[in-house]
């Protein structure tokens, strides 16, 4: 097997390669047991049968309209959601008629046939299928020869409802959908001069886009030479996406978009492996890549949260067909179990239909890859263990005390140039008992403001005034590379986790800060985690210490208690140190929602050149 990433065959090798494996169809067509297979499994029981009442309720209805007017929405008011809702929920539609009617009986799939079929057509008939915030050329919010992120994923999933349908999409629509895949997609990625600026970046843009590009020309083009122009491209490319990720497999994007970016750089590598019959990969032998495919699983806590830097969310559940395929291309055990648990999970609960994900591509791999119902009855949680990354400048650790309450600890260093980037060096979270007890905000609204670099940092969760770090004379941290953390120390063993980080340099000039060194002790069996700050500054001063929690915060005495669904959490200020603040700061979420969460300020008794904060975290 040739790693294309490593290694750079001819275009005609690889054109005499895809023309020696032509006809390896990338998912089975309609009809295939392979789908039917799998509707009596409970992991697709729980959500295929709400998923087809929809569909039958749906059957009749247009599609919701993308009016000019939410096209141009964007540009005029720089908000997304407006547009976005109806764009997915397009998609959303479709995939409910087509998995409906993919693993529905002979009944179902005769009610279901005409209705994919016709939104299929309203879907094909958008002029763009590009997200207005993503189009720069004119007002309008319209450009059919952008690629973007939502618009490559539109390509491959018509690519692959091809495949699956072909056998009922009439030939001239058919026809119409690869001449268009072809003209916009294919040949528009090799033509454009300069090259799309995804191809070139180390983030999920370069992943997704070129997923759903050569994804799209793997399942249907024939013209093989065409092929090998994009794979050839590709592999070029591609290293950039991989490059941003740290040599031990991090990256500052974090486990919601590693499972974006890197998840469909894994359906990448699973598309061109099966349609070369595994002559061709993108994985095979990289060790740096099997790192990556196992940073995401190690950021997550139990119950479904992320550990959650930058713009992540605070919760959700890592797709379990990209965990499968991983475990078994890896070899992976651990992978495999916590594929397998939240196959029981979603047998238990179900799976969110309204979610931007719930489309072909997602519910297609979920189908094909769920493991049989007695594994999916026998599922545990599997044990992580504690890590340190050290190019991200991060731990992640867990434990139980001796009370048998279950504490999970993260805290990051790092820099303040980073992917989707916040001001929060010395930032940490903490569930117990697998719930939340302080949080970070992650991922607002996304509106044209939150992307530009005048006005991201007003925006409480980018600014370090969102984020339990201290604040420094007036001063919170800067954006840019040089305002970085440098770890002192990362101590990890069994029963207690130390992790030093030097904060000095995360703040301008005019904090007048000579030093800020920031230590978590976390001691697992005694159920204590202890926040020290060390400063010294030019002068007497103010520094504070912020802390940031969702839940309701009540003072006892010179403590904060906070209260989770599972605990209530007492915050306890030692000697030298005073908690002078609790104020709540709202927000909008990231589905445009409002929202808040407290922010604690401790400080010391008295203003002083040097000293130290310190609290302790512990169950009341």
């Amino acid at each position: 097997m040739l790693n294309l990433l490593h290694a750079a065959p001819s275009e005609h090798e690889l054109a005499a390669i895809l023309a020696a494996t032509a006809g390896r169809s990338a998912l089975p067509s309609l009809g295939d047991p392979a789908w039917s297979s799998t509707r009596d499994n409970p992991a697709i029981t729980s959500w295929l049968a709400p998923l087809t009442a929809l569909a039958h309720a749906e059957a009749a209805e247009p599609l919701p309209v993308l009016t000019d007017e939410l096209y141009a929405d964007f540009f005029k008011a720089g908000i997304r959601l407006n547009f976005e809702r109806v764009y997915f929920e397009r998609r959303r539609r479709l995939a409910r008629a087509a998995m409906s009617a993919l693993l529905g009986d002979d009944a179902t799939r005769a009610a279901l046939l005409p209705s994919f079929l016709r939104k299929l057509g309203e879907i094909f008939d958008e002029t763009s299928w590009t997200l207005p915030a993503h189009v720069w050329t004119n007002s309008t919010g319209k450009d059919p020869m952008a690629i973007d992120l939502f618009g490559a994923e539109t390509a491959n999933t018509f690519a692959e409802l091809l495949v699956v349908f072909g056998s009922v999409i009439p030939a001239d629509f058919a026809q119409r959908i690869k001449t268009r895949l072809r003209t916009q997609f294919f040949e528009n990625y090799l033509d454009r001069q300069p090259p799309f600026h995804w191809a070139n970046l180390p983030m999920n843009w370069n992943a997704v886009c070129h997923q759903g590009v050569l994804g799209a020309a793997l399942a249907i083009e024939d013209d093989h030479t065409l092929v090998a122009r994009l794979l050839a491209r590709a592999a070029k490319c591609l290293p950039i996406f991989i490059s941003g990720f740290g040599d031990d497999g991090s990256t500052s994007e974090g486990p919601a978009y590693w499972s974006y970016g890197f998840g469909w750089f894994t359906e990448l590598n699973a598309q061109l492996e099966h349609r070369t019959a595994g002559q061709l990969s993108f994985f095979e032998g990289d060790a740096k890549i099997a790192r990556i495919c196992r940073f995401a699983p190690l950021m997550t806590f139990a119950e479904g949260h992320y550990v959650n830097f930058s713009d992540g969310p605070q919760t959700g559940r890592l797709s379990p067909s990209v965990l499968a395929y991983l475990g078994q291309r890896l070899g992976d055990p651990l992978l495999t179990a916590q594929s397998h648990a939240i196959y029981r999970h979603h047998a238990a609960a179900g799976y969110d239909l309204t979610g931007t994900r719930s489309d072909f591509f997602c519910f297609s791999r979920l189908a094909l890859r769920v493991p049989d119902a007695s594994v999916i009855a026998r599922a545990t949680e599997p044990a992580h263990p504690d890590v340190y990354f050290e190019d991200y400048g991060a731990v992640v650790a867990r434990g139980t005390d001796a009370r048998g309450h279950l504490w999970e600890f993260a805290a990051k260093g790092g820099h303040n140039a980073e992917h989707h980037n916040h001001n929060d060096c010395g930032s940490f979270v903490l569930n117990l008992d697998r719930s939340p007890a302080l949080v970070e905000i992650g991922a607002p609204e996304y509106t044209r403001a939150f992307f530009s670099e005048d006005t991201r940092y007003l925006d409480i969760a980018a600014r370090s005034l969102g984020h339990s770090v201290p604040f420094v004379n007036g001063c919170e941290q800067r954006p840019g590379r040089d305002f970085a953390a440098t770890v002192l120390k990362a101590e990890l063993n069994p029963d207690r986790v130390e992790f030093t980080v030097d904060l000095t340099k995360c703040y301008p000039r005019d904090a007048r800060c000579n030093k800020l060194v920031r230590t978590w002790l976390l001691e697992k069996f005694a159920g204590l985690l202890t926040v020290t700050d060390v400063y010294e500054l030019d002068g007497p001063g103010v520094i504070e210490s912020m802390l940031i929690c969702s839940d309701p915060v009540t003072r006892e005495g010179a403590d904060a208690l906070i209260a989770t669904r599972t605990a209530t959490v007492r915050i306890v200020p030692t000697a030298g140190t005073t908690l002078t603040t609790v104020e709540t700061c709202p927000y909008r979420g990231h589905k445009g929602t409002d929202e808040h969460v407290q922010r604690l300020r401790f400080a010391p008794t008295a203003p002083a050149r040097a000293g130290t904060l310190t609290y302790q975290v512990r169950l009341a």
